[in-house]
């Protein structure tokens, strides 16, 4: 395969994936600042719980399979048939055993309403299941511009559904009902997009062959979702649900932000270097590309979001959501470096090596482990025990990048020369956006004159410093938004 070609269909790949993510997050991100505004923090600390169970109910339905058929360079129809065949299998032995055990569930929050929201939400885990079939014939064709719409239709319906739903005092249902729409629009236009439907063939055979690369990576995701989870479960159970609630809240501004260029990468990273994983020196040069550009943006974003944090909560979310600045500061923390994992992570799940992923989740769930119960222990508030995710990060950071000093030849020493130049104008940017936060003026004024002065500075940093990021995506943007040349 030409590997100019694979380059522009990398390019194309990431800018649909992208203006997807970025539609989507702007979207989701006014309806969520709307929904706050009209419901309680006790309603989104209800969907939150049940969510945590759907998270979990996912991954056991994809098994990890989905990842396998994107990994596979000649996955047909008779893989993707019996990936569809087995995952709907799961889906229905998952939600009769979450509609079974709803009352339990209840009982142990000491929430009736928890009993109808899980047994109405479970439907989503049959979409969800079919989704994922559908994602990953997608993803693996690099046909990116079909989430792109699919997406934008679906979120504009279920944002409008559920705005109004809260405008009408539906409450939590508002936000039950929002989601169960977007999943299931989603997966309508991307269906009727792919005009790709299963058929009635199975293969035990193939379905073996898959699994065998995903069962480490289905292992792998579960540690990672329980590790992602187990602090709002315990905030919901050792603390109130208004507690819960400031720390969900908190932390979905900064995934949001974050998840624009994350999504991105995981989406076109990984299936473009799965036609490239038996060339490690082109997989080095892509991804050394990848991390640079990404973190150029996602490093800015961050540490803009924090400097802003207090203004934008307390502007467009009112006083009742002020409890949650202290954890969207630390997740901005957190989440800054999740572009460096992500990236390093997609290399290994490439080349085939789901047994060094297994191998990662393990060693690093440990350390995780020990963290996290000492911070249950020692932890008289909940936005301590949040900032246990800083030191997770960072160790899990240093543990993504060490296999890929051998596979690839992406030492440590590359990775600090391609993200400390965007680490270091990211930083200086941080500190004057932050500085502006005490002028005595009005929180719209404000948050209006930092977000201006950080993306003026954020440039000049990057003319001073003569930043090769910024150049390649000012001539890309000349040549083909503006149809000049690129150079």
């Amino acid at each position: 395969m030409d590997n100019n070609f694979m380059k522009r269909k990398a390019i194309s790949g990431v800018l649909w994936k992208f203006s997807e993510r970025i539609i989507a997050q702007l979207v989701s991100l006014a309806v969520s600042i709307i929904l706050a505004r009209i419901l309680l923090p006790e309603d989104f600390s209800v969907v939150s719980l049940v969510t945590i169970f759907f998270s979990f109910s996912n991954i056991l339905i994809s098994g990890g399979l989905n990842t396998a058929l994107i990994q596979k360079k000649d996955a047909d129809i008779i893989d993707y048939s019996s990936v569809f065949f087995v995952t709907m299998l799961i889906s229905i032995v998952i939600y009769t055993t979450l509609f079974i055990s709803a009352p339990t569930i209840a009982n142990i929050y000491d929430n009736e309403l928890l009993i109808p929201i899980i047994r109405i939400m479970g439907i989503s885990l049959f979409i969800n299941a079919y989704k994922s079939i559908v994602t990953a014939y997608i993803s693996s064709n690099l046909e990116f511009r079909k989430f792109f719409i699919s997406t934008l239709i679906g979120t504009i319906i279920s944002a409008i559904i559920g705005v109004t739903m809260a405008l009408r005092g539906y409450g939590v249902w508002a936000l039950v009902t929002q989601q169960l729409v977007l999943s299931l629009f989603d997966t309508i236009f991307l269906t009727l997009s792919t005009k790709f439907f299963p058929k009635m063939s199975f293969s035990i055979k193939r379905l073996k062959s898959l699994f065998n690369y995903g069962w480490k990576i289905f292992i792998s995701s579960i540690i990672s979702e329980l590790y992602e989870q187990i602090n709002p479960l315990i905030i919901g159970i050792k603390y109130s649900r208004s507690d819960l609630a400031f720390y969900t809240k908190g932390k979905s501004f900064p995934v949001i932000v974050n998840a624009s260029i994350s999504d991105t990468v995981s989406a076109v990273v990984f299936p473009i270097l799965s036609k490239y994983q038996d060339d490690p020196d082109y997989i080095l040069e892509l991804t050394r590309k990848f991390m640079q550009l990404s973190s150029y943006l996602v490093f800015p974003l961050m540490t803009g979001f924090f400097a802003v944090s207090d203004n934008f909560i307390l502007l467009l979310l009112t006083d009742k959501w002020a409890e949650a600045i202290p954890f969207v500061q630390i997740f901005c923390i957190s989440y800054m470096f999740n572009i460096i994992q992500t990236g390093n992570l997609q290399v290994i799940r490439a080349i085939g090596r789901s047994d060094i992923l297994l191998l990662l989740e393990i060693i690093k769930k440990a350390i995780y482990f020990v963290i996290i119960v000492l911070f249950i222990i020692f932890s008289t508030t909940p936005t301590q025990l949040a900032f246990s995710s800083v030191l997770c990060t960072f160790f899990a950071t240093l543990s993504n990048t060490y296999p890929n000093r051998k596979l690839i030849g992406y030492r440590y020493r590359y990775q600090i020369m391609d993200l400390l130049p965007n680490f270091i104008i990211s930083g200086v940017m941080g500190l004057i956006v932050y500085s502006l936060r005490f002028i005595q003026i009005t929180p719209f004024l404000t948050i209006s004159i930092q977000v201006l002065v950080g993306i003026i500075s954020y440039i000049a940093l990057s003319i001073i410093t003569k930043n090769k990021n910024f150049r390649f995506l000012a001539n890309f943007f000349k040549a083909n938004i503006l149809g000049g040349t690129n150079k």
